[in-house]
């Protein structure tokens, strides 16, 4: 029971920081929200944690996702690998879209290269896509 009562406090602490840093995106600009995307990435451990990042589509996407290739998508993601110096190096907002072109350097200095497009959802922006490209060693 003990156990049970532990689990329970660590997910609502979860929970309540991913909401947390959900409202610092609330009405923040496209690069805020995608800065605030990747904090949660790079902790997440399972996709619900990135719910308030991203937007609907790719909700649903990670969600009809074989678990397997979700759970190497989240270990394996550019959050993950300590992005750094993140710079946009062109903005482009029309309505509610915006695509950012970026660069940014890997936790071992490599520079890596990403676009990241975002659509505003109820207000907020929310992750639609990103890639980036990873430089090899």
């Amino acid at each position: 029971m003990a156990s049970r009562a532990k689990t329970l406090r660590a997910s609502a602490a979860a929970f309540v920081l991913a909401l947390g840093l959900a409202g610092q995106a609330r009405g923040a600009e496209p690069l805020d929200a995608y800065k605030a995307y990747l904090a949660a990435a790079s902790k997440a451990t399972a996709p619900d944690a990135l719910f308030p990042f991203i937007s609907s589509e790719y909700k649903s996407m990670l969600q009809q996702a074989p678990k397997e290739e979700v759970a190497k998508m989240l270990k394996m993601g550019i959050a993950k690998q300590g992005l750094s110096d993140l710079k946009v190096t062109s903005q482009k907002v029309e309505g509610n879209k915006a695509i950012l072109e970026l660069t940014g350097k890997l936790a071992d200095g490599r520079a890596s290269s990403g676009k990241a497009t975002l659509v505003k959802e109820g207000g907020d922006w929310k992750l639609d896509e990103d890639a980036w490209a990873t430089p090899t060693k």
